[in-house]
């Protein structure tokens, strides 16, 4: 929650590490679980809803005994604490700043006795009731200091000013980034999912997905989001992560009810390395628009299924003779002469790139019989 009120996503490779060090191999379900309980927290401060966990109380007698060390109250202004050494003092307005030391000095204040009592008052009538109502107010306290780095006027005009500035090389940075983007390796993956978790702090929030899944794919600001999601998924499936990539797809399915772009191609060859039949039948059944990609994968399903069946060479048939670019599978060199048009060579790229081509060739004599005749 600490991480909520910072006015800039501190990304995960940095808060992680200050809190666990660094993360051994095999803890990928631990990172799976800590990172969906971020999101849940990210997505209250976006609604505004904020609570203290149930454990965190103060009661009005023995005071003392709710701030020992490792007591819930404690432990967790302690936490907070921490997460707010992540701002940058220098960057914030004067507002920011007050509203910023008043919410420290209070969590400072539960994170043990000795420093409740430097806080709120040595006199023992006094430092009970100050305490009492610094701990009633502690949620309010949060609230407005979220408010004041993230949502206020202040802010808004200044992430407004901040894109309308003639400076910004935004085809620059475009370009950069999408430099980065196009490898294959761990460091790609890693600033993807960074990115993707910024994004869905700041924008796309679990609330926001329930809002507009209807026309979720259709809005602008969902576009950056479903590209990232889409390209991590291709990494994934690249770099050998099967599972991974097909968690991630059936994931992000629901999200593109039209698949613009055409994910369904790559789960399609996820379910093909797998030999999960039938998924990959029923997947064919709820999405196949007659586009080279599911006639492809439908061929290559009837041949993994049945062999060289009647069947299974009708579909090869119609394959090659509605899609004769279908060679570039088989024979890449094929493209270099522009034999074909060139959006039936682009769709049959589209598909290769998206794993069709390594989906064939998972499948025993697979290539070899759809380049024979029938």
């Amino acid at each position: 929650m600490g991480l909520g009120v910072t006015p800039q996503t501190v990304l995960p490779r940095l808060w992680i590490t200050k809190l666990f060090g660094e993360i051994a191999s095999g803890q990928e379900s631990h990172l799976k679980s800590l990172m969906d309980f971020y999101n849940i927290c990210m997505d209250n401060i976006m609604r505004n809803s904020l609570r203290l966990p149930q454990r965190c109380v103060l009661p009005k007698t023995d005071i003392h005994l709710a701030l020992q060390d490792n007591m819930p109250l404690p432990s967790y202004c302690k936490g907070m604490l921490k997460a707010l050494t992540f701002i940058d003092r220098n960057t914030l307005r004067q507002e920011q700043l007050q509203s910023l030391n008043w919410l420290c000095e209070t969590l400072r204040g539960f994170s043990s006795y000795i420093n409740a009592r430097h806080v709120f008052g040595s006199e023992e009538f006094s430092f009970e009731k100050n305490a009492q109502y610094a701990k009633r107010i502690l949620t309010s306290r949060i609230s407005d200091t979220v408010h004041q780095m993230r949502f206020s006027e202040s802010c808004r005009e200044q992430g407004h000013n901040a894109v309308s500035n003639e400076d910004f090389d935004r085809k620059g940075v475009e370009a950069h980034l999408q430099g980065i983007l196009t490898k294959d390796d761990e460091t790609t993956l890693a600033l993807i999912n960074d990115l993707i978790l910024v994004i869905e702090r700041e924008l796309i929030t679990e609330n926001f997905k329930q809002r507009h899944q209807m026309a979720f794919d259709k809005l602008y600001e969902a576009q950056p989001y479903l590209i990232l999601r889409s390209r991590k998924a291709q990494i994934q499936f690249n770099m050998g992560d099967i599972k991974a990539a097909t968690d991630e797809l059936e994931a992000l399915l629901p999200l593109t009810l039209n698949d613009a772009y055409k994910n369904r191609y790559q789960l399609y060859n996820c379910y093909i390395k797998q030999k999960s039949w039938s998924s990959l039948d029923q997947l064919l059944s709820n999405k196949s628009e007659g586009s080279f990609g599911d006639l492809a994968t439908r061929t290559l399903l009837a041949y993994a299924q049945e062999g060289d069946t009647k069947s299974a060479r009708l579909l090869k048939t119609e394959l090659k003779s509605t899609y004769p670019a279908v060679e570039l599978l088989f024979d890449p060199a094929k493209g270099d002469g522009k034999s074909h048009c060139e959006l039936s060579a682009d769709t049959v790229n589209e598909y290769i790139n998206r794993g069709g081509k390594k989906a064939w060739c998972s499948v025993s004599g697979g290539l070899f019989w759809l380049k024979a005749k029938s």
